[in-house]
């Protein structure tokens, strides 16, 4: 399967820091180009060389299902604030339900590529082009 973001350009382009295991990495990278080349009706596939935009895409997918995927086994809580007299904390709760990071990660697909063409759904016609 061809993916379309490297460990390269994950940390010296996009300047990835969320992701620093390569393996974990390399499999967050696979599940967003798997999320991508859904949206994009496997165009990208088809093209010799992977547009920044995707890549760029694609790492930010990839941060985007890890951090879900690590709130999921942390129960969405995120520590908003902490007081030290009392110890108490305040929890923000995530909203890390399927649809909510569904439309997340279509926000971020749509962002990087609605401009490129890469998302286009219906049908071109060239005969006007002849």
């Amino acid at each position: 399967m061809r993916v379309y973001a490297d460990l390269e350009f994950y940390y010296e382009t996009y300047g990835g820091v969320k992701l620093s295991n390569e393996t974990e990495l390399k499999r967050w990278i696979m599940r967003a180009t798997s999320e991508i080349r859904q949206y994009t009706f496997g165009r990208i596939d088809q093209m010799e060389n992977i547009p920044e935009e995707a890549q760029m895409c694609c790492c930010e997918v990839a941060e985007r299902l890890y951090m879900a995927d690590n709130a999921k086994s942390e129960n969405g809580a995120i520590l908003q604030s902490y007081s030290n007299d009392g110890e108490s904390a305040t929890y923000a709760v995530a909203d890390i339900s399927e649809d909510a990071v569904k439309k997340e990660v279509y926000g971020i697909i749509h962002r990087w590529l609605s401009l490129t063409g890469l998302m286009y759904c219906g049908v071109r016609s060239y005969e006007s082009e002849l």
